[in-house]
């Protein structure tokens, strides 16, 4: 899809140690100076940066930003806005390495630093993914920055991740909403969570899984709710995805690479490439 801004099965519990394994804390990677670049015989620059919101509070966490040196679109990746959802922020933190082809990434990957820590699905605020009322402000300081910094980013795409206990309309074990790629209403989002979903059912879903574990495109985010994703639809008129991998019988690193992919795959029909140096 065109961007406006273009240019030319184990327990959650043992995975503890994996989710270690996994984490990147890439402080010293992300120096504000640019890493030269070759493009096609000519000389260009990769900026990244990194900076504090909520400095000096427990919710202090980190912002990546990764400048390509080239026009194009811009995306917004956010994790870790519920401390259990493993996948999410490990994920993220993955992506806040990355280098891309054109445009911009702004990447929270540890948005709910008291919830990581505690390993609790909310803060002492209660449930940071209902802080962000369309048409209002959020409701507490680090709601209101995490929206500052989506907002300032002027961002072509917003990636929301999470993971559930169970599985969207199945009738198989928990209630929950994984395996499904819910899109804002903003044209062209309905088109890529079915294309994304169609992508990974036949490259990336292991055919012994059963049926209940193929992806979806989940319901139509339309700014009824005070999600940060239904917040995108509503004040800025975007396309955003919440994205739902399932916890029901599936390791944490199963769930990490899904999550990628997505990624991967939401970010390239947006126009932005991951590129490998």
């Amino acid at each position: 899809m065109p961007s406006k801004k273009s240019g030319n099965n184990a327990s959650d519990r043992s995975d503890s140690s994996s989710r270690r394994s996994f984490l990147r804390l890439a402080g010293g990677a992300f120096a504000t100076v640019p890493v030269a670049v070759a493009t096609q015989g000519k000389g260009r620059a990769e900026t990244r940066t990194a900076y504090k919101i909520r400095e000096g509070t427990p919710d202090e966490t980190t912002v990546y930003e990764i400048d390509s040196g080239k026009p194009g679109p811009t995306g917004v990746v956010v994790g870790g806005l519920h401390g259990i959802e493993e996948a999410g922020y490990i994920s993220a933190n993955d992506v806040t390495e990355w280098s891309i082809d054109q445009g911009n990434l702004v990447v929270i990957p540890e948005a709910n630093q008291v919830a990581i820590k505690n390993d609790t699905y909310s803060n002492d605020n209660g449930n940071l993914n209902r802080k962000f009322p369309p048409g209002e402000e959020p409701t507490t300081p680090l709601a209101r920055e995490i929206w500052k910094v989506v907002r300032d980013s002027d961002p072509d795409i917003v990636l929301s991740l999470h993971s559930s206990k169970g599985i969207y309309r199945s009738n198989v074990g928990p209630n929950g909403v994984g395996q499904a790629i819910y899109p804002t209403i903003a044209h062209g989002a309905k088109e890529d969570a079915v294309m994304t979903a169609q992508y990974m059912n036949q490259y990336h879903l292991d055919q012994s899984l059963p049926d209940h574990y193929r992806f979806r495109r989940g319901n139509l985010i339309d700014a009824d709710r005070s999600l940060l994703t239904h917040k995108v639809a509503g004040d800025l008129h975007e396309v955003g995805f919440i994205v739902e991998v399932t916890r029901y019988g599936t390791t944490l690193d199963l769930r990490v690479r899904w999550t990628l992919n997505i990624i991967r795959h939401l970010l390239r029909r947006h126009g932005i490439n991951r590129v490998y140096r």
